[in-house]
């Protein structure tokens, strides 16, 4: 599956690049407002992803024929939605990226790790 580690806002541009789409094209077979698309590319909107977002990411997704985990704002919106309705698997999930993490460098063992 394609994904992309870009901000939303970036991914979109790119994405209506290489589909050679305009905004306007974007926003009417998504059936959403020129407002959503301009404030989505102008890295306004889709930041902090709710659920209403995420139907809208989904709509431009589907138009731009990529799956709406192509964007890694609804990816962390999704894994925040997974914690409230299985906590215990989150729980399990949660334990293994912290010891990758740790593994990796990216955090390290002490209690202050999460200022890195």
């Amino acid at each position: 599956m394609d994904r992309s580690q870009k901000p939303i806002s970036a991914a979109l541009a790119e994405l209506l690049e290489k589909r050679k789409m305009s905004q306007a094209e974007l926003w009417t077979r998504a059936q959403v407002s020129p407002g959503t698309v301009s404030r989505y590319l102008g890295g306004s909107r889709g930041t902090k992803v709710d659920t209403r977002g995420a139907r809208t990411i989904e709509k431009l997704a589907a138009v731009l024929a990529v799956h709406p985990d192509h964007f890694v704002e609804y990816r962390a919106w999704r894994m925040r939605d997974i914690s409230f309705r299985a906590p215990a698997l989150m729980d399990d999930f949660y334990d293994l990226i912290v010891e990758t993490a740790r593994l990796r460098g990216i955090l390290d063992d002490g209690p202050d790790d999460t200022k890195k």
